[in-house]
């Protein structure tokens, strides 16, 4: 991508004020960056608020400036850097099958490994040792199939999936990860992960990264797989979602006396699909 056209998605993502639904408002309305920069007030009004309006058509400032020059040099610095958005020949299949598919996203390594099949180990992020021993052996199979990977870097199962997969050598491994501006480790995650599988980063101005991260996590997983979550797990706000926009919910059933196990069988009461084994999901996915 040119860097001018760079400039201009990263200038309209990070407008002060900017959320996810006015931004995708204005490429439904708009159509390219350049073309929302050039239109008056009025018609930029039709979609957006009056004070994000006013703040699209005035210069950036030196504060958007700025982050819109460390985000360029780390794109010029990492190899396998770049920025994926919605006019990219190569955007993915699976993010324009969402209602939210994500806009602006720093995308480091082999992007075509979106257009695998995804699979994603969730669940509790203070597991029991025995969620963690099935997270770390599921991975450790899962990697070594026709299947990419998908995990966020959160704590618990995440973590636990994510060190497996790395230490099995893991080549379709995709990590979802926090925004640049608020990982204090994103520069050496993106250095490892340039020529090893995919990191993936959302840019938005938000405040709170996790809306915008769950947002990546809903867009690339086809399959999900919950090994454990209590009865106030966020996953399970997670998993409703992602059932919503027909995401394939798998769960591991445990004892009814474990609170760890509470939110997994109330997925499979909901619905979610029944899995004990790496088996039982590569069937599920099959079908």
């Amino acid at each position: 991508m040119l860097l001018e056209k760079q400039k201009n998605w990263l200038r309209l993502a990070l407008t002060p004020g900017m959320q996810f639904e006015s931004f995708y408002g204005l490429l439904k309305a708009f159509g390219l960056p350049e073309a929302i920069f050039s239109q008056s007030l009025s018609s930029l009004m039709t979609v957006l608020p009056q004070s994000v309006a006013l703040s699209l058509r005035r210069p950036p400032s030196l504060q958007t400036d700025e982050q819109i020059e460390r985000i360029l040099h780390f794109l010029s610095s990492v190899p396998n850097a770049r920025l994926l958005v919605p006019s990219d020949e190569d955007f993915p299949k699976k993010f324009l099958m969402v209602p939210q598919p994500p806009l602006v996203t720093l995308a480091v390594g082999k992007v075509a490994l979106l257009n695998k099949t995804t699979v994603s180990l969730v669940g509790s992020s203070h597991p029991s040792a025995q969620g963690e021993e099935i997270a770390k052996s599921w991975a450790g199979s899962l990697v070594r199939k026709n299947v990419a990977l998908v995990e966020g870097d959160g704590e618990g199962i995440e973590k636990t999936t994510l060190k497996a997969a790395i230490k099995s050598n893991a080549q379709s491994l995709i990590i979802v990860s926090k925004n640049i501006a608020t990982d204090s480790n994103f520069f050496e995650k993106s250095l490892f992960m340039s020529e090893r599988g995919l990191l993936l980063s959302p840019i938005e101005m938000q405040n709170d990264p996790w809306p915008s991260r769950q947002r990546l996590l809903l867009a690339g997983v086809e399959h999900f797989v919950v090994i454990e979550a209590s009865a106030r797990s966020k996953v399970l706000s997670l998993m409703r979602e992602a059932a919503d926009i027909n995401r394939n919910i798998l769960a591991v059933p445990g004892s009814i006396y474990s609170p760890l196990s509470k939110g997994t069988n109330r997925l499979i009461r909901e619905g979610a699909k029944l899995v004990e084994s790496v088996d039982d999901i590569l069937s599920e996915i099959a079908n």
